[in-house]
């Protein structure tokens, strides 16, 4: 296991808080057997982890490697978290692509410097439904053509939104346009901006109005 990466657990962590309950050790004083410099933060963190939230591999395999548990118990618990982990992807993989399918107005998302990003609305002209796919392709083509002149008017890059599967992406000033598909796995490559410390994504409207739903800010 890396030290970068995360394990977030609930089986394993639970087994691992029942061994340090066994042995009488505080969350703080559990963080002292690992080495830790800051015991109020490590304990803070173990204690986090028993109950469901993420920790580091650094920090699991010391827990591990000083609360000991019986290595047949370890694999149950490894076992049991992925099974559940893969469960929980597949339900989210099917909600997402249920959200995928639905059918959107088109939009443009501007970066207009390094984390912060706005949106426009696609003029109707583009959005109308079209019968053909010649139809569709020439409608497409347009907004293309919009979004790229936007782009270059505001000195900016970014992407236009066809549908939440379909995006442009453009270079500054709205060059190199190219298509690309959004797939489950990808689905985190939008843009948005956060405060820190809180959950909620939000962008901005093209009248500076603080935007926090659709636009891709709702997915699953």
């Amino acid at each position: 296991m890396s030290s970068s990466g995360v394990r977030c657990s609930s089986h394993l962590s639970r087994h691992l808080a029942a061994l340090r309950q066994q042995r009488d050790l505080k969350p703080g004083q559990l963080a002292a057997r690992l080495g830790a410099s800051n015991l109020s933060k490590v304990g803070s963190l173990i204690r986090a982890f028993e109950l469901g939230e993420p920790i580091s591999d650094h920090w699991l395999e010391k827990l591990i490697a000083e609360l000991q548990p019986d290595p047949a118990e370890l694999r149950l618990c490894l076992a049991l978290d992925q099974a559940e982990a893969l469960e929980q992807l597949e339900r989210e993989r099917v909600a997402w692509e249920a959200w995928a399918d639905e059918p959107i107005d088109p939009f443009l998302t501007i970066r207009y410097m390094p984390a912060v990003y706005g949106v426009r609305e696609i003029p109707k002209a583009f959005c109308t439904p079209r019968e053909s796919a010649e139809d569709q392709e020439w409608a497409r083509d347009r907004a293309e053509g919009w979004a790229a002149a936007e782009l270059k008017r505001l000195r900016a890059k970014g992407f236009l939104s066809w549908s939440r599967r379909e995006r442009t992406w453009f270079d500054q000033y709205g060059v190199n346009p190219g298509r690309r598909q959004v797939t489950f796995e990808g689905r985190m490559t939008g843009a948005w901006m956060q405060v820190s410390g809180s959950q909620q994504r939000f962008l901005l409207g093209s009248n500076g109005e603080v935007i926090t739903r659709s636009h891709g800010l709702d997915h699953p």
